[in-house]
């Protein structure tokens, strides 16, 4: 009878970025002899991958830690380990705060987690590689365990040069360090070659992609051309790089879908101007106009921030109004919290955490009342769905523009493009009978 081999277990937080990094790191482990579990309880290692964009998801760490601590009281041999954007942000301060964490890396250094694995089981105190310098793009592209068998993420740049007042990015992730493109084509054709219908480029500031004579536009061009490849996608990008180019590309690369995630944070110019965001209310409405001259149908989705420090009632306003002329496809809605480092820390919170909530309801709920809208106007229509998820005869997939589609059908429909007759609708989701496999 063969050993039980060690067993990993990784919770993430956070964006598509740190998805796409436990990812790698799953696959680092599967060649280290690990295989996964969903159960920390059966775990021989617990990897949490951490966000620190928001003080809750920060708290959401030290939550889980502290049940880890007691899962290791009962099971002295489990190990715990730490990695992501609280990790480099407040370092050494993770170990203050839960000395029994055994592994601590960096955004820059899952590469070197099975080392540092290795090591704390043979010795002892916590093993730490926080190395800002470290190549974020050593992990060899065959070693990274897609969750998804339809779509995958492929990380082509690293790091944010903005100083957005409010963002750890910069301090977490670091300065902008662009993949060569040569590289990223060519995980492409490697994921096209084992049956991936789709891609997601990703990138803390997307759009600002430049590799020598490469910008954004020319990458995506060498990618949609990529044979076999059926949908190309790409987030997060910034308003200040929304260029002409780029507008063109999604308008004339067949495989690029008429879908664009562009924060805009707030509606107010005297808001964004404390934001340092880099761009003024009119210049984002400008950015809107040129994609939907060049893209009419195209799906817009936003971020927003309320109850920054110092939004007036007239400031909130002037967000709702942007939010009611622009008409987003979809919108993200948080309340400000301070982070460590950032400038916008140095203001006082002086919206109350009664206020915050109430306009981030607002918002959610006007939000809302115009996506069933538009969601009931689809109802009747015909829409390419690729199928990206199937549990107990029921399928799901996202339209070319994003849109969630809920339909009956079982595993023989993972991974196609089918034609799909919407049949009715949710403010998040659509539903529809499926009309035609195999569409092409």
């Amino acid at each position: 009878m063969e050993p039980r081999r060690k067993r990993f277990n990784l919770q993430t937080f956070g964006c598509q970025m740190n998805v796409n990094d436990s990812e790698k790191l799953a696959g680092l482990l599967a060649e280290a002899g690990y295989e996964p579990t969903d159960r920390a309880d059966d775990a021989d290692f617990v990897f949490v991958n951490t966000c620190a964009v928001r003080e809750k998801a920060t708290e959401k760490l030290y939550h889980q830690l502290g049940r880890l601590k007691k899962l290791k009281a009962k099971r002295p041999s489990l190990k715990v380990g730490v990695g992501g954007c609280v990790a480099q942000l407040e370092t050494k301060g993770v170990l203050a705060r839960a000395p029994h964490v055994d592994v601590l890396v960096g955004t820059h250094t899952l590469a070197r987690v099975t080392d540092l694995l290795a090591r704390a089981e043979t010795e002892s105190g916590p093993q730490v590689d926080l190395d800002r310098k470290a190549d974020a793009f050593s992990i060899p592209d065959a070693a990274i365990a897609h969750s998804s068998r339809v779509r995958a993420f492929v990380t082509v740049m690293e790091g944010c040069n903005h100083v957005c007042s409010f963002c750890v990015v910069p301090r977490t992730r670091g300065p902008e360090v662009n993949r060569d493109p040569a590289a990223v084509v060519g995980e492409v054709r490697s994921l096209v070659d084992r049956g991936y219908r789709e891609v997601v480029l990703l990138g803390q500031t997307v759009d600002a992609y430049r590799a020598g004579d490469v910008d954004f536009a020319g990458l995506l061009a060498r990618v949609d051309a990529v044979p076999g490849l059926e949908r190309l996608r790409f987030t997060t990008s910034h308003p200040e790089h929304v260029s002409p180019r780029l507008a063109d590309a999604l308008r004339d690369l067949p495989r690029v879908c008429p879908y664009l995630h562009l924060p805009v944070q707030s509606g107010s110019d005297r808001v964004l101007s404390s934001m340092r965001r880099g761009h003024d209310r009119a210049r984002y409405l400008d950015t809107i106009a040129l994609l939907r001259d060049r893209v009419p149908d195209l799906a817009i989705s936003s971020d927003v921030i309320v109850g920054y420090p110092g939004e007036s009632a007239e400031d909130f306003e002037a967000t709702v109004s942007l939010v009611d002329q622009v008409g987003f496809d979809g919108l993200f809605v948080f309340a400000y919290s301070p982070r460590p480092g950032t400038t916008a820390r140095l203001l006082p919170d002086d919206i109350s955490a009664e206020e915050k909530s109430r306009r981030l309801q607002a918002l959610n709920r006007l939000q809302q009342r115009r996506q069933l809208a538009a969601n009931h106007r689809r109802v009747g229509s015909h829409e390419e769905v690729l199928v990206d998820s199937v549990e107990a005869e029921r399928a799901s997939g996202r339209t070319r523009h994003f849109r969630i589609v809920h339909l009956e059908g079982g595993g023989d429909l993972l991974g196609q493009r089918v034609s799909v007759e919407i049949t009715s609708a949710g403010a998040n989701s659509l539903r529809g009978r499926l009309r035609q496999q195999a569409v092409h």
